[in-house]
C-alpha cells in the first residue's frame, strides 16, 4: 500500500482524477488534496505521502516554487521524500525538463494505462537510493541555458547526472544505448536511441547513423571513405549514413 496526495486546483480535474486513481490503482491510498503553493506545502510535511501528484500550475504560484521550498524541508526532515508525478496540459519546456531529469509525468486528460504505469514506477523508486537529485537536477535545468543543461541517466545500479555537453556520442545496441563522455567510464542505460535522439537533437546532437547519435561540437573531421565517417575528438570514427552526409555537413559549417 502506498500513501499519495494530490496538489491540483482545478476542481473538475481533480474529481475526475480522483475517480481514476481509486479504480485503477487500488494500492494507493489518498491522504488529501491541495490546491496552493502554501497548503500543498502544509499538507506534504504533515502527511509526508509515498508520492506526490503533483500540478504544474497552482493559483499562487508554480510546481518550481513548491519544489524549492519542499527541498528545504527535506534536507532538514529525512522522513520527507520526493517521489512526484506531474500532472500537466501540454508544455513542452516542462515535459522536456522532466525527461533530461528522468522524473515521470502524466498528460491531462489522465489515461488509466499511464497512471498504472507512473504508479508502478514511483513503487519502484521508494526502495531506490540517491532518487532526490533528480529533483535538484529539474530545478537547474528550468533555470540553466541549453548549454548548461545537465541528464539523469539511470541504470539498475546508478543515477548518474551527467553536463549534456559533456557527452560525446550515444551508441546502439537493440533496445540499450550506450553513452560515451569526454571523462568517465561509458554508460550503458536499457532504453532505446529514439528516446534519446528526441530528448537531444534540439541540443547540438544529430542521429547520423541508425545506430549513433552524436554531439556535433565533439566533431573534428569528415572522413571521405567507405561512404564517409566522422572522426570525433577522442579518436573514435563513427559511420555517416549517406542521407544524412549533406545535412551533416552543412550543420558543421555553422558551428
Amino acid at each position: 500500500m502506498f500513501t499519495a496526495v494530490i496538489i491540483e486546483d482545478e476542481t473538475l480535474f481533480l474529481s475526475a482524477f480522483k475517480s481514476v486513481l481509486k479504480s485503477s490503482c487500488p494500492e494507493v491510498k489518498l491522504l488529501g488534496d491541495a490546491g496552493s503553493v502554501k497548503t500543498a506545502r502544509e499538507l506534504i510535511n504533515t502527511c509526508k505521502p509515498d508520492i506526490i501528484f503533483l500540478d504544474i500550475l497552482l493559483y499562487d504560484g508554480s510546481a518550481f516554487d513548491l519544489l524549492k521550498q519542499l527541498q528545504s524541508d527535506a534536507e532538514k526532515n529525512p522522513q520527507l521524500k520526493l517521489r512526484i508525478i506531474f500532472t500537466t496540459g501540454f508544455n513542452e519546456f516542462a515535459i522536456q525538463a522532466f525527461r533530461f531529469s528522468a522524473i515521470d509525468y502524466l498528460l491531462k486528460p489522465i489515461v488509466k494505462d499511464e497512471l498504472i504505469e507512473a504508479v508502478n514506477k514511483a513503487g519502484q523508486l521508494i526502495s531506490s537510493q540517491g532518487t532526490e537529485n533528480q529533483y535538484k537536477v529539474l530545478l537547474e535545468n528550468v533555470a540553466k541555458s541549453d548549454t548548461e543543461k545537465k541528464i539523469c541517466l539511470s541504470t539498475s545500479t546508478e543515477m548518474r547526472i551527467c553536463e549534456v555537453h559533456e557527452i560525446i556520442r550515444c551508441e546502439a545496441e537493440h533496445n540499450y544505448t550506450t553513452f560515451y563522455f569526454i571523462s568517465g567510464k561509458p554508460l550503458m542505460i536499457s532504453k532505446t536511441i529514439k528516446e534519446y535522439d528526441d530528448m537531444l537533437k534540439d541540443f547540438g546532437f544529430e542521429r547520423v547513423h541508425q545506430s549513433h547519435l552524436v554531439n556535433l561540437r565533439q566533431i573534428k573531421s569528415y572522413l571521405k571513405k567507405e561512404g564517409g565517417f566522422l572522426l570525433l575528438n577522442d579518436g573514435t570514427e563513427v559511420p555517416i549514413a549517406r542521407r544524412k552526409k549533406d545535412q551533416v555537413l552543412e550543420k558543421m559549417k555553422n558551428l
